[in-house]
């Protein structure tokens, strides 16, 4: 049995195309990295700005923001409070019939 196992040997002409197409894989894997890191430098510029547009409004009138930051909380504990004295129903669709 053991006699049948040959042992295999890669060609030369082999090696060459598998070294040639790992050559290549890599300068893909190095084009795709430098492509990514562009893509991450703009993104992070585009966060940058839209994260100043929102702050800028709010440094020129901390009173309105203030005001609809209080107003807002404002409703959402109403709506905790009215909500936690109504019975629940089981299903949510038990409130359509």
């Amino acid at each position: 049995m053991v006699d049948n196992v040959r042992e295999l040997s890669p060609s030369s002409a082999s090696e060459d195309g598998l070294a040639d197409e790992i050559a290549r894989l890599k300068r893909e894997i190095a084009n795709l990295k430098e492509a990514m890191a562009g893509r991450a430098d703009d993104l992070i510029q585009g966060a940058s700005s839209a994260a100043q547009a929102v702050v800028q409004p709010v440094k020129n009138n901390p009173g309105t923001f203030g005001l609809l930051a209080g107003g807002l909380i404002g409703l959402l504990v109403g709506l905790a409070i009215g909500e936690a004295g109504r019975p629940r129903d089981k299903h949510w669709y038990d409130r359509y019939r």
